[in-house]
């Protein structure tokens, strides 16, 4: 019977904020030390560390990858646990910030040793554990990875009245030049975080010959905008002060300003697409996307698939008049000189207009509605906006908008409550955009892979899938004029929903696929992997859940920063005399049954790896 641990995971910053630990590991052993019991109950102070090469032995009992959202599951399969004590690690590969320093290398640290309250249900065992790393303790691992950052929060002077929307732009005040650290946008409790690395503020004009800048920290000044218009406005002279000189890893900055025109929440700003921002604009300083659409681009270089969430404010109403406000998203498609695609380079000439989103989402979760049901009880309801929300032109007005819900009282009735200013609670999405509805206009150049007979071919150009490269606008207007109140736009982003083309032989085992290799010296790896946004892929050979070969010694490849070019690879075809493909000495290999695997990730943002594997017998 399986054990089961879930929980969330997360990072603590300022006010005890915290951040998720998307895409950390979190690793469960066996607890084997004599005092298991006592650092069971032990403060994190006593047990949080780096862990020391040498101080695990053996592989985990179970790995669970943090979600997104925080979440994990631990499952633990291992028939010879017993319920007992573990040790919990996080390994951490990339710290889950856009930007880090390239050359950090992965850690692992010790977090707790965990007597799981375990409580059995029908088909398993199952436990619970939530855990927030202390501000200092996180704070130094973002070090270990080189990411400074300034995080705090924005609000109004008078009653602290958070102000999400705000544009934070913060600076180094330096003799010859003032560097920009990072621009972030604040959330709906007038939160921000600012990722920077350490080359932000200490290069100088004449970089990278000359780096004068030396002092451990910046000198920290920001300026901040609501709308287009600036609330908070500091000069070099305020990152001078004393608490602003030569700050740390992690500094708190709260602002305030009486500067905000009919409250916090009136202005209209697209902010994101999932989580990187979409200000300051494509290649600028601070952007979270490159010229040509890649987010993050000096760490993931991510492309976008499935469903994207593009996120931010709109408010029900104009300010100034009273009038409803809707908004639509409008989608053009990059294309190529002279008009044929070209699989070696993006697109690169802009679309001349953009198509308004009509059919071409899923369900949004917008936000609440409250009201009281049929006991007298408050209640709420989500407010979700669908393609039949959107008038002929793509709009959808939030303001008024009927919803559906459940009144309890007789049983199973409903009523129809109006969305209004006085019952709704927004959420940070404005609509969940079905990138496949814009990919799928172009057929895919290799429907139904690549057949195994095939394996080791490169894939010809006309057979490969090309960059999509998209440009994305944001429209509001005012309901009763219909007149544009603001616009926005992210001049280029990648939308790629494209299959891997892969597939992987041997050629032993064209031979005779039910012949084991018992006279074989040498085994002939067939595999060819294909992706226009691949970020690696290797080849094992592994047997009884030992690793065998690995590479270098087996094909590998991996994109680095930069290199948009990287496709993945192919090993060379099937040849009349079975010797194609990748050579690999398998002589002192023991009798045994074997896999070969190949597996792939590609950059789409939080995809996950996908695997083949051929098995022999030696």
């Amino acid at each position: 019977m399986a054990y089961e641990i879930r929980g969330s995971l997360w990072g603590t910053l300022c006010h005890d904020v915290r951040e998720p630990l998307a895409g950390l590991e979190l690793r469960a052993y066996r607890s084997r030390g004599d005092r298991a019991t006592e650092q069971a109950v032990a403060a994190d102070k006593e047990t949080f560390h780096e862990v020391a090469e040498g101080e695990r032995t053996g592989a985990p009992l179970a790995v669970a990858r943090v979600e997104d959202s925080g979440a994990y599951v631990l499952t633990i399969d291992d028939k010879e646990y017993d319920g007992g004590p573990l040790d919990l690690d996080l390994y951490v590969e990339k710290a889950p910030r856009p930007r880090q320093d390239p050359t950090a290398k992965p850690r692992q640290f010790a977090v707790t040793t965990l007597q799981p309250r375990w409580r059995q249900t029908e088909d398993r065992v199952i436990a619970a554990w939530e855990y927030a790393i202390p501000n200092r303790f996180w704070c130094y691992i973002l070090a270990l990875f080189g990411i400074w950052t300034i995080s705090g929060r924005i609000t109004t002077c008078d009653d602290k009245t958070p102000i999400p929307g705000a544009v934070v732009r913060a600076f180094d005040a330096d003799w010859l030049q003032d560097d920009p650290l990072g621009t972030a946008t604040t959330d709906g409790t007038g939160h921000y975080v600012i990722t920077y690395l350490a080359s932000d503020f200490r290069r100088t004009p004449f970089s990278p010959f000359i780096n004068i800048e030396l002092t451990e920290g910046p000198d920290v000044y920001a300026k901040v905008e609501l709308g287009g218009q600036p609330i908070v406005t500091e000069t070099q002279a305020d990152g001078r002060k004393p608490g602003r000189q030569n700050v740390g890893h992690c500094f708190c900055l709260d602002l305030c300003t009486d500067k905000v025109v009919g409250g916090p929440e009136t202005v209209p700003h697209w902010q994101q697409v999932e989580v990187f921002d979409i200000h300051p604009g494509n290649g600028q300083p601070g952007s979270t996307f490159d010229t040509l659409g890649y987010a993050d681009p000096a760490g993931g270089a991510y492309v976008f698939g499935g469903s994207v969430s593009l996120r931010g404010n709109c408010p029900l109403t104009d300010v100034g008049t009273g009038h409803a406000l809707k908004y639509r998203f409008l989608v053009g498609e990059y294309t190529w000189t002279g008009g044929t695609e070209d699989p070696a380079n993006p697109p690169t000439v802009a679309p001349a207009s953009l198509t308004p989103v009509t059919t071409q989402l899923t369900g949004t979760h917008v936000g609440y509605v409250f009201y009281t049901d049929g006991n007298g009880q408050a209640q709420s309801s989500a407010v979700v906006v669908t393609a039949a929300d959107l008038d002929a032109d793509g709009f959808v007005q939030v303001d008024g908008l009927p919803v559906t819900v459940q009144m309890y009282n007789p049983p199973g009735s409903t009523a129809v409550v109006n969305v209004s200013g006085s019952n709704f609670l927004r959420t940070f999405d404005l609509l969940e955009l079905n990138t496949a509805a814009f990919t799928s206009l172009h057929p895919p150049k290799k429907p139904g892979g690549l057949p195994i007979t095939q394996a080791g071919e490169t894939l010809p150009t006309a057979e490969q899938e090309p960059v999509r490269r998209y440009r994305v606008g944001f429209e509001v207007r005012d309901a009763v004029t219909n007149s544009t109140t603001h616009t926005d736009q992210l001049d280029a982003i990648i939308f790629d929903n494209s299959a891997v083309i892969a597939t992987l032989d041997l050629e032993e085992l064209r031979l005779d696929a039910c012949n084991p290799l018992s006279s074989a010296t040498t085994v002939h790896l067939l595999y060819t992997v294909d992706h226009p946004h691949l970020r690696n892929f290797s080849v094992s050979i592994t047997s009884n859940g030992s690793t065998s070969h690995v590479p270098p010694e087996t094909p590998s490849g991996a994109f680095t920063t930069g290199a948009y070019s990287f496709r993945g690879g192919a090993s060379g075809p099937h040849n009349g005399t079975n010797t194609g493909g990748v050579p690999i000495d398998v002589s002192g290999d023991p009798a045994c049954a074997y896999a070969v695997n190949l597996g792939w990730v590609t950059r789409r943002y939080t995809d996950t790896g996908q695997s083949l594997q051929r098995l022999y017998c030696h």
